[in-house]
């Protein structure tokens, strides 16, 4: 079986099965590890050339769970309410992640169509890569008006559930209208659900839209199937503004954007230095005057030492008079020097004309590079208010009926988890009691889509106009996570809170996701200070946000020191505050650590047992760092079958360590007899699995590819005429003395260079991650000697000395 991504516990705790990425012999398996909200995979990036790209429907549908299925597979707790599951920030912008030397393919392998943006919207045109006279757009929709009536109705069903059906029509932005005219709708795979705010609270909740019809007149209607409770709160919210009631229409679609140029590979690289202790940015370099771009009578005129800086404009006629006075030649003229005087002075005796100079034939500029452009898979909502005045349209309510409103009632449990551990609250909606409301863990810095699942984070380097003007800019993405063993441990808990009814005997409950208004508090740099502020950032509950901070190149080792450093630190941690207003404000942690992140850290290879429902596991590192098992929680699935799963093979009384690509290999046995005939599957929870974070090669997936991944130590080589004269020694004078540093940089030291400046390489790890002030370094010297005779080297020394190193005998 190939390798596939994980099967994860918190796919079961949504109800969802994993989809399969592209069409392998045997389906892999698809997951993001211990990250709730995000429970399908995004969609994956096609290769060059290669495999299509198979989109999976951005708006994942309401569960309806069977009340027996529920109650013999508890483990299945929670329920998807129009969950939008978007890609992750690597798969929407690869361009901001350094850029390999063969990334990309060009525009005719292309088989999507072009961008003009790395990031597309609606105001876009989008081109085909074989004929760019045929443009796409991507529409925007709104509520179908006919005779100044929206198209919305309302009807009972057969089956006693209430029918609504909101008609929506297509248009163009204002900014290509008139170009999309001739211009084709882009394809897309559509999902929708309607929002609204419940009464008085802060709380959004989501009823997802079952189907979206296409309308032969253009655009679509889409249809819900609703209780009577659902449909009253519904028609509710359309009464009133402050319910913010919304049609989301999510737009998911493939193109292909530009990625931007790279860099020659022979381009030099800024370096990142620690001058006495401060770290500074070489300065980018400068293009160099050269005698190609002098002109040619500036060329005749003037002649310039290759040392000297064409910077100050000399008149030749000026000159003359000097020059003939010193006897120099004008220009245009070549001296013949046949003897000089007493005095040394030259003698001139035959000025000859200087043949005009060749024009030299200018070498063709090379041809600009083609384009290149990389995957992207874009996920995009579009709003449409729903809010109608009952007078001005009572014809959207039954019978003309207008529903009084009705603030439900709230009840907040508070649960620890684990025992005496954090407190999680839980929202309870008492106008339907089978409805329980939690919220994420945590908000956690998220890995990328690919492997190696890297950090999904990079820093970019403005030189700016002055060396004090540079700054950094951080992006990176951060996702919720939640511990699928906490709603275990809370569905057993919450069972006794659901009152039994006629219509509920059993208490069951569903467990959903809570999305309410919310603010992001971190705590960044700010003139040397760490600072709690708010930071603007869109809170996505499904998927959570990104982080664009900028901060002052001095602070760079401080933050980069926070994000591997396995300890506690203020910097770069916060909460998403989150207002129900139902009660006080309840807090989310935010942490951002290269120990602990969100996504995928294995892939898996599995073998199951037919006759057994044993599974064998093979689990390989598919992450940049090495990965710490502590506990490896292990379930086995059969279809709807799920019990509790034994490793054998993998001692993990004592914590294991995973090098990346490297594997284990195990035995999942079940527990229980399973029921079912389809293919076992092993599930895990990861959530107590750590990174240890490998500095070197994160940067190498995180910096600006303009920084070079090493830097120097300007050090003062030294010796003294003594040394050299090694009086009273066996061997005799020293010749010189040859100074070797770890790098394959080296430098020598004789009579005529008693001291020499040497810019000695450091590993720019050692600068980030404060291992020395200023970088440690290595180096070993070979002695010479006048007779012939050479010492061995010596061993390699490991050092910290300040600016002067003396060499000796």
């Amino acid at each position: 079986m190939p390798p596939g991504r994980l099967l994860n516990l918190n796919q079961i705790v949504a109800g969802v099965r994993p989809a399969v990425a592209v069409a392998p012999a045997k389906p892999i398996k698809i997951a993001a590890p211990v990250a709730a909200p995000a429970v399908v995979a995004p969609v994956v990036m096609a290769p060059v050339v290669a495999a299509e790209v198979v989109a999976r429907p951005a708006v994942m549908p309401a569960m309806r769970i069977n009340p027996a299925l529920l109650r013999a597979q508890p483990a299945i707790i929670a329920q998807l309410e129009g969950r939008t599951v978007r890609p992750r920030l690597n798969d929407l912008r690869p361009g901001l992640f350094p850029i390999k030397a063969d990334a990309g393919f060009v525009r005719s392998q292309s088989s999507h169509p072009i961008s003009p943006s790395t990031t597309p919207d609606d105001r876009c045109l989008f081109e085909d890569p074989h004929s760019p006279q045929q443009r796409y757009w991507l529409p925007r929709y709104r509520v179908r008006n006919e005779g100044g009536r929206y198209e919305i109705k309302v009807a009972q069903a057969q089956d006693g559930l209430w029918a609504v059906s909101v008609a929506v029509e297509t248009y163009p932005a204002a900014e290509i209208a008139d170009t999309a005219r001739s211009a084709q709708m882009l394809p897309l795979a559509r999902n929708a659900v309607i929002s609204y705010r419940a009464a008085g609270t802060a709380i959004e909740q989501r009823l997802p839209v079952g189907e979206l019809i296409d309308d032969p007149r253009g655009g679509c209607v889409a249809m819900l199937r609703l209780s009577l409770a659902e449909r009253d709160a519904l028609l509710r919210a359309f009464m009133s503004s402050e319910s913010q009631a919304r049609l989301l229409i999510s737009r998911g679609y493939t193109v292909a954007v530009p990625l931007p140029a790279s860099p020659a590979p022979d381009a030099p690289k800024r370096q990142l230095m620690m001058i006495k202790g401060q770290m500074l940015l070489s300065r980018a370099p400068q293009a160099s005057v050269s005698a190609a771009v002098l002109s040619h009578a500036s060329a005749a005129s003037l002649r310039v030492a290759p040392s000297a800086a064409p910077t100050v404009a000399v008149k030749p006629a000026a000159m003359r008079p000097a020059m003939m006075a010193r006897g120099a030649a004008m220009p245009g003229m070549r001296m013949h020097i046949k003897r000089r005087g007493f005095d040394g002075e030259p003698i001139i005796v035959q000025p000859e004309p200087e043949p005009e100079p060749q024009p030299q034939p200018q070498p063709e500029p090379a041809p600009a590079p083609e384009p290149r452009y990389d995957v992207s898979n874009q996920s995009q909502d579009w709003a449409i208010a729903l809010f109608f005045e009952p007078m001005l349209h009572p014809y959207l309510y039954p019978s003309g009926a207008q529903p009084g409103p009705a603030a439900p009632r709230w009840v907040v449990h508070s649960l620890r988890y684990p025992a005496g551990g954090r407190s999680h609250a839980y929202f309870q909606d008492m106008s339907d009691p089978s409805r329980i409301y939690y919220l994420p863990d945590a908000f956690k810095l998220a890995r990328r889509s690919e492997a190696p699942h890297a950090p999904s984070l990079a820093f970019r380097i403005d030189q700016g106009t002055d060396a004090d003007d540079a700054k950094v800019d951080l992006t990176c993405e951060v996702r919720p996570v939640t511990d699928g063993e906490r709603l275990l441990a809370a569905r057993r808990e919450l069972a006794s809170k659901v009152p039994a009814s006629a219509d509920n005997p059993q208490r069951e409950f569903d467990l959903r996701l809570l999305r309410a208004s919310s603010t992001l508090q971190l705590a960044l740099m700010r003139d040397g200070a760490i600072r709690s502020e708010t930071v603007p950032a869109a809170i996505d509950w499904d998927n959570g946000f990104t982080v664009n901070e900028r901060f002052e190149f001095d602070d760079f080792q401080e933050v980069f020191a926070v994000l591997m450093s396995l300890s506690n630190s203020n910097l770069l941690q916060g909460s998403v505050v989150v207002s129900t207003g139902i009660n006080e404000n309840v807090m989310v942690p935010v942490k951002l650590n290269f120990a602990d992140m969100e996504g995928e850290l294995f892939q898996s290879i599995e073998t199951p047992d037919p006759q057994t429902g044993a599974v064998a596991v093979r689990l390989l590192n598919a992450t940049e760092s090495k990965l710490r098992i502590a506990r490896l929680p292990t379930w086995i699935s059969r279809g709807e079958g799920l019990v509790e799963g034994r490793i054998e093979g993998l001692d993990l009384s004592q914590p294991i360590e995973i090098a990346p690509e490297q594997g284990v290999d195990f035995v999942v046995q079940p527990t229980a007899a399973l029921s079912g005939s389809a293919p076992a599957d092993a599930i895990f929870n990861t959530a107590s699995v750590r990174s240890i974070p490998d500095g070197e090669a994160i940067m190498k997936y995180t910096l600006d590819e303009t920084i070079d991944q090493e830097t120097v130590r300007p050090v003062r080589l030294m010796t003294t005429p003594e040394v050299l004269l090694n009086a009273g020694q066996a061997a005799g004078e020293i010749a010189s003395i040859i100074v070797e540093f770890r790098g394959n940089k080296r430098a020598v030291l004789d009579a005529a260079n008693l001291a020499i400046d040497v810019d000695v390489p450091v590993p720019l790890m050692d600068i980030l991650l404060r291992r020395d002030s200023e970088g440690f370094y290595e180096y070993r010297q070979t002695v010479v000697y006048r007779s012939g005779q050479s010492l061995p080297s010596t061993p390699w020394s490991r050092t910290d000395e300040p600016a002067v190193l003396i060499a000796g005998a």
